[in-house]
């Protein structure tokens, strides 16, 4: 599966980022191609991956390259004026091998907040590939404003995009830890699991091609489903046998395999999203799981798939496998579609609409400077 990101903001340029270093690193061809943007010229030029020509600079005659300061509003108005400056270096980018844009962002600052829904929309109006996002939220002890800006881009977000997977930061935090010293691992954490999800049916080499493929139409069909999306994944260390204990043992051996398969994709659903959901209330779901190819059971597998099937409000479940030769673990990557009910989600909500509220109810004091100068006559 052939993929376009698009970094916008701080956040989503350095996931935009993480995306090319670790797609450089695996086999030919590549699976991601990325450009960023941004309205502030030093989060650009930290930029390691991302070559120079594809980092885009919005706003510089108004901002001088400094940035919108959390002011998403201001940041949406820049990216709807200066839209065609995104979107001819797209077209430049051999559009018609990509199978799917993907766009990144923040949702709680300025820039990314603010340009990521009319990226989106912008590139549903110009191109027939689907458009989905990638929206991180701020963890909520992060402030009032995040919380707002987040709301606001929510709303805009997601009518202008096919689907939205959402990463909550504070999931991911350990005790004591702060959002900015987690953020290299939660961008690691969405880099590797769709990573394996658009490389899952990518042909490399005749050890790597699964018995049961994903390609890029399976993964395009599941987040057809639209709404809100989350993707789960958990690991386990294998053992590697010889061939000749496998065949001693043949028959307990594939029945722990089986066994196995399941176990990993329960533990993906329920306890490793990147958005903490009701996940019995998606639409729809695709499982793939990765390692190497003599631990990946065809009969584990479909009764991963069924256990989802019968967990979740839909019937569409995929399923599939993606042999990793060399690796030591067995993986589930789980992606859910169409999520009705998300906790984490609804608390922001509610909070940013107490937050509105409160600055439009919020008095004037008399103590104010302001309000006190305003009497006062001018020289």
């Amino acid at each position: 599966m052939k993929i376009m990101i698009i970094g916008l903001g701080q956040a989503g340029s350095k996931i935009a980022d993480l995306f090319i270093k670790d797609d450089r690193k695996s086999h030919i061809p590549h699976t991601f191609e990325s450009i960023a943007v941004n309205t502030a010229v030093s989060d650009l030029m930290g930029l390691q991956y991302i070559p120079r020509e594809d980092r885009l600079l919005l706003g510089e005659t108004l901002l001088k390259g400094h940035g919108v300061g959390a002011d998403n509003k201001k940041a949406s108005r820049i990216a709807e004026d200066e839209i065609e400056i995104i979107l001819n270096k797209i077209s430049k980018l051999n559009v018609s091998d990509f199978d799917a844009f993907f766009v990144v962002a923040g949702l709680g600052g300025g820039t990314g907040s603010g340009s990521i829904s009319v990226v989106a929309r912008h590139l549903k109006e110009v191109y027939d590939e689907p458009v989905y996002a990638i929206g991180i939220l701020p963890a909520e002890n992060e402030g009032d404003i995040y919380t707002l800006n987040t709301a606001r881009c929510l709303k805009s977000l997601l009518p202008s995009c096919d689907a939205t997977i959402l990463v909550d930061n504070g999931a991911f935090l350990h005790s004591g830890e702060s959002v900015r010293q987690a953020y290299d691992r939660i961008n690691m954490e969405i880099v590797k699991r769709l990573g394996i999800i658009c490389r899952a049916g990518e042909i490399r080499g005749k050890n790597r091609v699964g018995e049961m493929i994903v390609d890029a139409s399976e993964v395009i069909n599941t987040l057809n489903a639209g709404g809100i999306c989350s993707i789960g994944y958990a690991s386990e260390s294998v053992k590697r046998e010889s061939f000749l204990t496998k065949f001693v043992k043949r028959k307990v051996y594939e029945i722990g395999k089986a066994s196995r398969v399941l176990s990993v994709t329960k533990r993906a659903v329920k306890g490793r999203l990147l958005l903490p959901c009701d996940y019995t209330t998606s639409q729809k779901a695709l499982i793939i799981i990765a390692g190497p190819h003599e631990q990946l059971d065809r009969k584990g597998i479909e009764k991963a798939r069924k256990w989802l099937e019968n967990t979740i409000s839909g019937t569409e479940v995929r399923g599939g496998d993606y042999p990793l030769p060399k690796s030591n673990y067995v993986g589930c990557v789980v992606l859910l579609a169409g999520i009705g009910n998300a906790p984490r989600v609804k608390r922001m909500l509610q909070r940013a609409r107490d937050v509105q509220k409160k600055i439009s109810e919020e008095p004037v004091k008399e103590k104010d400077i302001d309000y006190l100068l305003g009497d006062i006559e001018n020289l």
